[in-house]
C-alpha cells in the first residue's frame, strides 16, 4: 500500500471515530468539518496552474525554481542548469527562452548595420565563470578588467640599497627605479553558421549551447598562451611565462627528472618571489612526478586530505591541459625528446589576464561573406550567423619571478 493509501485509509478511521464517537456531543456537521481539517492538513489543496503570459511573469515564475523559494539566495540550485546560470532566472535569460533582447540595428562605434541579439548582461558574467571551469588559468592568473583598449601599468624594476657609514661619512644615495608594463587588448573571435531549420528543430538553445563551446575553446587559448605562448616563436599576439623576459630556467641534472630537479625548480626564484607560490604542470608531468622520491623515500606527491588539495613537495599545483607533453628544447632535449614542462612562481599577481569587454555575441541572417569568387549569404541560404568576439591582454609583469623545468 503506498503512503498515500496509508494516509487516506487512517483518516477515513478518524472520520468513523468522529461520527461514532462525537455524534452525541456535536452536530454532524461539526464532525464532518473536523475531519475535512484532518485530511486538509494532511494533503493541502493543490492551486490552480496559472500559465505566464509575460517575460516578466516567466522570470519570476523562474525563482521559485530554487530550494527554499526567492528569498532563499544562499540556498543550493534544484538542477544543473541553475548552477551553472545562477537559478532558473540567469538561465531563462542567457537561453532567451523565446524573449530575446534585440539589438539596434546600428551597432554604435562597431559600424554594422545588420540586426542581431547581443548575449544579456547575466550570460557575459556567467561567461567568465565558464570560462574558469573550463581552465584553471583563471584560478591561476591575476585577473584585472580593462576600461580601455591600451593601458599602462606602472611597476618597479630595481630596489632601493643601504650601506653602513661613518659618524660624518656622506650617507649613500639610493633611489628604486620604475618602469611601464603596456598592455594592449587583442581580439580573439569565432563565427558558427547555423540552418534555420536546425536552429528551429533543435531540442536545447543553440545559441546558449554555442556560447558554453566557444567560451570554454577561448579559456583554452587564454591557457596556452598564457604559459607557452610566443610572438615570434609561434606567430601567438603574447608572449607567455615560457617566453618571459627573465625566466629562470632549470635543467635536468640526468636523462630524466628527478627530485633535485623539482628542488632546483622551486628555488630557482628568489624568496620574495616564491613565497606562496604554485607549480602548473601537464597530466603527463604529474604522472612523471607520482614515481618520485625525496632523499628519505618519501614520494614528492601527496594526495589530497581533507580540504588540503594536493600538493608536489608541500607545493600546490594545477593541471594545466595546454602545457605540451612533447617540448623539443634544442640541448635540453635529452634521449628521445619528447619534454613536457613545469612552471612555478606567484601567477596571481605576476601573470595578467586582462578582459577588455565580455564576450559578445552577434547574430544574423542577413550577413554575407566572400567564398573564394562567390559570395556566401545569410539571407539566401536560409542560414543564421552567430559571431563571437572576446577582446582580453595576457601580460607577464615579471618574468624574473617564475621559473621553468622542462622534463622527461
Amino acid at each position: 500500500m503506498s503512503e498515500y493509501a496509508e494516509v487516506m485509509k487512517s483518516l477515513g478511521e478518524l472520520r468513523k471515530t468522529v461520527e461514532s464517537r462525537l455524534d452525541d456531543c456535536i452536530t454532524r456537521e461539526k464532525a464532518e468539518k473536523i475531519a475535512e481539517d484532518a485530511v486538509s492538513k494532511a494533503h493541502p489543496a493543490q492551486r490552480k496552474a496559472v500559465l505566464p503570459e509575460t517575460p516578466e511573469q516567466v522570470l519570476e515564475r523562474a525563482d521559485g525554481f530554487r530550494l527554499g523559494g526567492k528569498n532563499a539566495p544562499e540556498k543550493p540550485w534544484t538542477s544543473e542548469y541553475g548552477r551553472k546560470f545562477g537559478g532558473m532566472r540567469g538561465f531563462l535569460k542567457a537561453a532567451r527562452g523565446g524573449y530575446a533582447e534585440k539589438a539596434a540595428l546600428a551597432e554604435g562605434s562597431s559600424g554594422s548595420t545588420g540586426g542581431g541579439y547581443l548575449v544579456p548582461v547575466e550570460f557575459s558574467a556567467e561567461v567568465a565563470r565558464l570560462m574558469r571551469d573550463a581552465s584553471p588559468i583563471m584560478r591561476l592568473a591575476n585577473v584585472l578588467p580593462m576600461s580601455s583598449w591600451k593601458r599602462h601599468i606602472p611597476k618597479q624594476l630595481t630596489n632601493v640599497s643601504v650601506g653602513w657609514v661613518d659618524e660624518s661619512g656622506l650617507r649613500p644615495e639610493t633611489n628604486p627605479t620604475f618602469g611601464q608594463l603596456e598592455q594592449v587588448a587583442k581580439v580573439m573571435g569565432a563565427v558558427v553558421k547555423c540552418t534555420d531549420e536546425l536552429l528551429r528543430d533543435s531540442a536545447v538553445n543553440l545559441t546558449a549551447f554555442l556560447g558554453e563551446l566557444v567560451a570554454e575553446a577561448m579559456a583554452l587559448e587564454i591557457e596556452r598562451v598564457a604559459l607557452v605562448g610566443g610572438v615570434s616563436a609561434y606567430g601567438d599576439k603574447f608572449d607567455g611565462v615560457l617566453k618571459a623576459s627573465g625566466l629562470n630556467t632549470v635543467s635536468m641534472a640526468g636523462d630524466t627528472v628527478s627530485f633535485d630537479d623539482i628542488a632546483d625548480l622551486l628555488f630557482s626564484v628568489s624568496g620574495a618571489y616564491g613565497e606562496g607560490g604554485k607549480l602548473a604542470l601537464s597530466r603527463a608531468g604529474l604522472k612523471k612526478l607520482l614515481k618520485l622520491k625525496d632523499e628519505q623515500g618519501n614520494y614528492v606527491w601527496q594526495p589530497p586530505a581533507g580540504d588540503v588539495p594536493a600538493t608536489v613537495w608541500n607545493t600546490p599545483y594545477e593541471l594545466c591541459s595546454q602545457i605540451p607533453s612533447t617540448f623539443t628544447a634544442g640541448a635540453q632535449a635529452k634521449t628521445g625528446g619528447d619534454l613536457t614542462a613545469a612552471f612555478f612562481g606567484r601567477f596571481d599577481r605576476h601573470l595578467l589576464v586582462s578582459p577588455r569587454q565580455e564576450l559578445e555575441i552577434k547574430v544574423s541572417q542577413d550577413a554575407s561573406s566572400w567564398n573564394g569568387s562567390t559570395i556566401d549569404s545569410a539571407f539566401m541560404q536560409d542560414q543564421t550567423w552567430m559571431r563571437f568576439t572576446q577582446a582580453v591582454s595576457i601580460d607577464v609583469a615579471q618574468g624574473s619571478a617564475f621559473g621553468c623545468l622542462l622534463f622527461k
